[in-house]
């Protein structure tokens, strides 16, 4: 799997999705249910972002979500929640229903990673912007590409944490993970999506912008 190949020939098609912030009320034959994990090394900000869309989607979830910590309060098996919202797709509306999970980024569990990957229909890919920390970005997105690479499933790149000294910049970031220099690929979608989840920045959109990949891949799979 190609970086960005999951962006390829949907610039047309996404101009035709519209989500809504509203819970759906549809019948059975218009739910579509997906499921986004949130993959990253430790201590990244899964968790983090986790709690921001708890919080930015509020009036949609269908349940308040459970976190499995360790005594230090480091995810030790995964965070979970459900979320459900509108789409509109010309005249039909369809009732999305969005299991949301992130996988521990503790190196110790990295068979409990693949698990909950298992069945992911879009990932979030939450990268730490200490310098310090990128030989774990590497080594966490090769883990990544590696368990994604055959299943088509389309990602975006959050790069968190752009509020601490020193961080690194996001055209030495590209560089070592291999990435586009360009900041957004055809269809719109960003190469990377800088963040500071403690504060919610950008969090929404970065979620948003991967449930329209996951729809329109959903839609030409079907």
């Amino acid at each position: 799997m190609t970086v960005g190949s999951n962006h390829e020939e949907k610039q047309l098609e996404k101009e035709q999705l519209d989500i809504s912030g509203k819970s759906g009320k549809n019948s059975l034959k218009e739910v579509l249910q997906f499921k986004v994990v949130y993959w990253g090394p430790g201590e990244s900000g899964k968790t983090t972002n986790y709690f921001r869309l708890r919080e930015k989607f509020d009036g949609v979830k269908l349940n308040r979500g459970y976190s499995i910590e360790t005594t230090d309060g480091r995810t030790l098996w995964q965070d979970s929640i459900r979320l459900s919202f509108y789409l509109n797709l010309e005249k039909v509306k369809f009732n999305i229903v969005t299991q949301i999970v992130t996988a521990t980024g503790q190196e110790r569990f990295l068979s409990t990673r693949e698990y909950v990957l298992d069945g992911a229909d879009g990932v979030v890919f939450v990268a730490d912007s200490d310098p310090k920390k990128m030989e774990q970005n590497k080594r966490s997105f090769r883990e990544l590409i590696s368990f994604t690479s055959d299943q088509n499933v389309p990602f975006v790149i959050q790069l968190n944490k752009r509020d601490i000294h020193g961080a690194i910049s996001e055209k030495e970031f590209k560089i070592e993970l291999g990435l586009p220099k360009f900041e957004k690929y055809g269809d719109g979608t960003k190469v990377i999506y800088p963040t500071v989840a403690l504060e919610g920045d950008s969090v929404r959109k970065c979620f948003e912008d991967l449930m329209v990949l996951v729809l329109l891949n959903f839609f030409r799979l079907n």
